[in-house]
């Protein structure tokens, strides 16, 4: 199939190539999903001789939607990222030879493989999958059945520190996992039940060292390529500390019932993975993720925390902010803000967190910690002493404010410079990043502790009572002003006015 242009970008008639491939993308639709990848892979081609970097990896991420599982698409990846990203093309090349069936082509992508790691500038290490088991027999199952099949050959290792379950069945089977497994599958049995963060500590403890350590919870299952696409966030450069996925079920990161609704072929409820059997949830979660990938910097939102249940942080931040390898402050028992916690120590130690939003991980979630109804509150009360400040008042963005700013830029139709007064922890520009990401995002924060964790957000931040500090930008230097008028006087936010006069409601100011 496509002899023909196979041909012209083997004669390097490009011009003619790209005539061709217009006239097979016409039949896109009738192709098979493997044939369709394919004709990507060929554009991808066409591009890269052509010097079109932005037209290749378009090319490949249209590829990637079609079929996840080609290993041409992972290959060419590899060799955009080559002079880029030495660490990123590694992986690419890894998933590449581990998606291989062609000899003859696995042969070119290890002698590349081998190229690479002799690069003295590489960084990836291995990654540790710390599996925190609790009853859930059937789902752990699928959990670590899930990992094994998507994961490269050689590049993990399976922990396991089940935290005294009590459900039949489940001693056997990890028993058995790691009789057939010895060469990359550890396991602790525990006879207390020591929660969340205890469990987790010792499962890093066990972990080969130096490794990068992925947290997982024994009721979430990765899709194809999700551990892949968490470790390209983290090799995005040397800063980034953890990155963590999108799931069905993770307050903060979780998708919504309308997301997964055309993988399913019908509307699905608010419940839907408790509601289906769980081989038809896993299955409408696997085809949702290998439809929405997203390359680049378009898949990275940053965040000041990540949700505990898939979370994978590098192995220099965890040296960096976790001493004694205590990953998680095991205070919080038996669970709830030991990862808001996690957060707040990544970002002092300088580390950003990214939310990955191509990296899919199902979670059956709700389980809470039977006998501790209390756990919520008393830790969320115990993250106050720790800090001075309640997570709950700074984890949320202010709803309100985005639409005027969105329909602003969509008007303007041009990048904006936006000032955020009550900047907080960062979690507004954030998600203002995440919408708008060529516009550029600064922020005043009470006092430098904030300003700390959200400079990871902001693009620029400062910090002091904004009613009287001195601020470090030019009057008039702001298309939006984002504030509001029961902490901010509104004579200090209108230096900030460029054109157009304030635009006001009950909520807030906001000055455009």
């Amino acid at each position: 199939m496509f002899d023909k242009l196979k041909d012209l970008i083997a004669g390097g008639d490009m011009e003619e190539a790209l005539y061709e491939l217009q006239e097979e993308y016409v039949h896109i639709e009738d192709l098979t999903p493997e044939d369709a990848a394919s004709l990507c892979v060929l554009e991808a081609s066409i591009w890269e001789q052509l010097g079109d970097g932005n037209a290749e990896l378009g090319a490949i991420e249209k590829g990637f939607n079609h079929n996840g599982r080609n290993y041409e698409l992972f290959y060419m990846l590899g060799v955009y990222y080559r002079n880029i990203n030495i660490n990123k093309a590694y992986l690419c090349f890894e998933m590449a030879a581990h998606y291989c069936d062609n000899e003859e082509d696995r042969q070119v992508i290890l002698a590349q493989l081998k190229d690479v790691e002799a690069d003295t500038a590489l960084r990836v290490r291995n990654v540790s999958i710390m599996v925190l088991s609790y009853n859930d027999l059937e789902i752990m199952k699928e959990c670590i059945s899930a990992i094994e099949r998507y994961q490269p050959e050689g590049s993990y290792e399976i922990v396991v520190v089940d935290n005294a379950s009590q459900e039949e069945g489940v001693y056997e089977y990890l028993r058995g996992k790691e009789e057939e497994n010895s060469g990359h599958f550890k396991l602790a049995l525990l006879d207390k039940n020591l929660g969340f963060a205890a469990g987790c500590n010792f499962g890093a403890s066990m972990a080969e060292e130096g490794n990068d350590i992925f947290f997982l919870n024994n009721d979430a299952v990765v899709t194809p390529n999700a551990i892949f696409w968490l470790r390209m966030g983290l090799y995005e450069d040397r800063n980034v500390g953890a990155v963590g996925a999108v799931s069905n079920s993770a307050q903060g990161q979780d998708m919504g019932p309308s997301f997964f609704e055309k993988a399913a072929g019908t509307a699905l409820e608010d419940n839907w993975h408790k509601s289906l059997e769980l081989g038809r949830s896993l299955d409408i979660f696997e085809r949702t993720a290998m439809s929405n990938v997203r390359l680049a910097v378009n898949s990275l939102v940053r965040r000041y925390k990540l949700i505990g249940f898939a979370v994978l942080v590098s192995g220099d931040a965890i040296r960096a902010a976790c001493p004694d390898n205590k990953v998680f402050d095991e205070r919080f028992y038996p669970g709830y803000f030991e990862d808001d916690d996690l957060g707040i120590r990544l970002a002092l130690a300088g580390f950003d967190q990214y939310l990955c939003t191509n990296a899919f991980v199902y979670h059956n979630g709700g389980g809470g910690f039977a006998g501790h109804s209390d756990a919520m509150e008393v830790n969320r009360e115990r993250f106050r002493e720790k800090w001075g400040f309640d997570a709950w008042s700074y984890v949320s963005y202010w709803e309100e404010v985005i639409p005027p700013v969105t329909d602003y830029y969509f008007d303007k139709k041009r990048p904006l410079r936006i000032l955020d007064l009550e900047c907080g922890l960062g979690a507004t520009a954030s998600r203002i990043k995440q919408i708008l990401p060529d516009s550029f995002v600064a922020g005043v924060c009470l006092n430098s502790f904030a300003a700390a964790i959200a400079g990871h957000m902001a693009d620029e931040v400062t910090w002091g009572d904004p009613n009287l500090c001195e601020l470090p930008w030019k009057d008039r230097s702001f298309d939006v002003v984002i504030a509001s008028k029961e902490r901010v006087c509104l004579t200090r936010v209108q230096q900030f006015i460029v054109s157009g006069g304030i635009y006001i409601n009950e909520e807030g100011v906001k000055l455009l």
